[in-house]
Formats: C-alpha cells, sequence, structure tokens
C-alpha cells in the first residue's frame, strides 16, 4: 500500500502519531512517502499516486481542497490530532495562533470541516474522540501514543545520589507555575545534600548548582538522556488543555527505567503502581517526591514495574492499529470512487 504522511517535523508529536508508525509499515513492505516541512507540503502530483494520505494536524484551506481532490480520485485519508487546538491556555507559546474566542471559533470550525471529509479520524486522546464524532465524524479510533524501538535498547545508567527528571515542553509553564513546583524543588534540594534535578526543554530556573538544564535533546535520544535519572516527574494542572493529552511521558519514562509520579489528570487517570508509578495530588507534591527519594526499595519496586510496562508500548508491537486504519481508509475511499 502507498501511504503519504504530510506533518511537521518541527512538531516533537508528528513521531509518534506519523513518522515512527510509518517507518514500522515500511519496513513491513508498505510503500511510504514522508512530506514534511521544509518541503512543499501538498504537492499534488505526489499526494494523487498515494492509496492513502495520512495528515496530522493540517486543517488550512489549502489541505481541504486537496482533500478534495483525493476524494474525487478515490484516494483514502487518515487525519490525525493530538492536541486539543480549542483549549490552548495563555501561557502556551503558540497562544496568539490559537488561543482565544475567535481563533476558537475559527478552529473548531476548521476542525468539523476536516473530520467530516477523512475517511479515518486517528487520535490518542478519548476527550477528542468524543469531540470529533460530535463534529460529524464517522469513523474515529483512539490510537495511543507507543514508543520507537530505539527507547527499548536503553539501560539505566549507574550514578551517585539521586536525580529527579522532568521532560517538559515550554507548554508546561502553566503546570509549573499553578502547582508552586520551583517552591517545592527548592525545598527538596535544600533537604537533599545528594539530589539533583535534570529538566529537559522547560527551563526551571532553580538556583542551585544541582539543578542541571537540557534545552534540547533529539527524539530518539530521550530515553537515554533520562536514563541517569531515578524519579519521573508528569504534573498536569486540572486544565482543558492538558485534559486532551497522550499518557506518552509516562511510557517513556518508564522506558528509561524510571519510576514515575503524576497528577490525577487527563491521560494519566487509571495508571499507577502496575505501569510504574504513582498518581500525586496537587497539595502533595512536595510529601510524595519526598518520600520516594529516601524509600529505594519503593523506587525499585516502581521501576520494575515501569520497565515491564514499557516493554509492552512498542511502535512495532501495536503497529497493526495504524495498519488496519489506513487500509480501511483506502477501502472506504474505493467503495466511495464507484
Amino acid at each position: 500500500m502507498r501511504i503519504t504522511l504530510v506533518s511537521d517535523a518541527d512538531l516533537v508529536n508528528s513521531n509518534y502519531r506519523g513518522y515512527q508508525p510509518l517507518m514500522v509499515l515500511s519496513r513491513r513492505g508498505h510503500d511510504i512517502t514522508f512530506t514534511r516541512l521544509g518541503e512543499p507540503r501538498y504537492r499534488a502530483s505526489t499526494l494523487l499516486q498515494s492509496d492513502v494520505v495520512h495528515i496530522h494536524r493540517y486543517t488550512d484551506p489549502e489541505l481541504l481542497q486537496i482533500v478534495a481532490q483525493l476524494r474525487d480520485a478515490g484516494i483514502g485519508v487518515v487525519w490525525d490530532n493530538d492536541d486539543d487546538l480549542t483549549a490552548v491556555p495563555r501561557s502556551n507559546p503558540n497562544y496568539r495562533k490559537f488561543g482565544g474566542p475567535a481563533n476558537r471559533a475559527r478552529i473548531q470550525a476548521a476542525l468539523r470541516r476536516t473530520v467530516t471529509a477523512a475517511d479515518v479520524v486517528t487520535t490518542p486522546s478519548e476527550l477528542l474522540a468524543a469531540q470529533y464524532r460530535a463534529a460529524g465524524a464517522d469513523d474515529v479510533r483512539l490510537l495511543e501514543n507507543y514508543l520507537p524501538p530505539e527507547f527499548g535498547r536503553v539501560k539505566p545508567a549507574k550514578h551517585d545520589g539521586v536525580t529527579l527528571v522532568w521532560l517538559a515542553g515550554l507548554e508546561h509553564q502553566v503546570d509549573y507555575q499553578r502547582l508552586r513546583l520551583k517552591e517545592t524543588l527548592v525545598r527538596l534540594l535544600d533537604a537533599h545534600a545528594d539530589l539533583r534535578v535534570l529538566s529537559i526543554g522547560l527551563g526551571l530556573g532553580l538556583p542551585s548548582d544541582r539543578y542541571e538544564h537540557i534545552r534540547q535533546v533529539d527524539f530518539l535520544e530521550l530515553a537515554k538522556g533520562m536514563s541517569a535519572g531515578d524519579i519521573g516527574l508528569a504534573p498536569l494542572a486540572d486544565i482543558p488543555w492538558n485534559q486532551a493529552r497522550s499518557n506518552i511521558k509516562l511510557k517513556e519514562y518508564a522506558a528509561a527505567g524510571l519510576p514515575w509520579l503524576a497528577s490525577p489528570v487527563g491521560p494519566y487517570l487509571g495508571l499507577g503502581e502496575k505501569q510504574g508509578g504513582e498518581l500525586v495530588p496537587d497539595d502533595a507534591w512536595h510529601d510524595v517526591i519526598d518520600r520516594l527519594i529516601v524509600d529505594v526499595r519503593r523506587r525499585r519496586k516502581l521501576a520494575k514495574n515501569a520497565a515491564k510496562w514499557a516493554k509492552g508500548q512498542s511502535i512495532e508491537d501495536h503497529a497493526h492499529l495504524w495498519d488496519s486504519a489506513f487500509r480501511d481508509a483506502a477501502q472506504r475511499a474505493k467503495r466511495r470512487a464507484l
């Protein structure tokens, strides 16, 4: 089957929602074309040679014109999104582009047009799946984010002391502020002389020589970059934007051999000790982290559970779900064209 991906390579999400699953399908014999940022996104001559076109996030008028051509030509369209672009908070770097009532109305209208034009809609979020069904999408599939094979080859790195790791994009500034985590982390660093804090992505501004900030890590190096940690942090403020997230951050920590602590919000609800971590109420972050820092036995037990969970969360083991979505979209398009 000939599948063409249309995505933005600058979005880390596009790895999980397109590039990595299609790399697995390519190794299984599918003919894959990657059309990503920096190239002509909508070269009709390329897209019209496909059996299926897989689109991550784009909803602009130019795209919808192409989708109409694809439908007329009997080519399947799979559209995917993994963020609630109607609920972007003010602290988000993309607020000017997506936030506010005027943008919300525009985005909602574009989403309705897009999901009703697609043969299959995919998302890792139950909340977004419900939104797309309500908007008129015929076939919406909940497909979680899964781990690339490179993450499964990482082994925990030996090190002294205890290291807290927070892998966080800039949009997590709202979580850092609302949950008062700077105050919490400063208190913990003061109380534990062997404690270190590492943040990847978001800078935390901690006044300590035992705090390290790494601005960016290549996607396939994420698990390796966290492998010298001991505890992964996944705090989320209880706001609409966070309700539509995926649970991939916990899987990333688990692949790196880290037990995790997360907020009982959105995608993390229902996860816990079996998956290698604990859910932490908003007012308990200091106490729960403090307890896990000193409880080596508990950390080891959770790390063992996390590693076991991560082994079952590989893209390769779940690529058949994407394959099914693409095949069904192609078959639906062919029936429509008859």
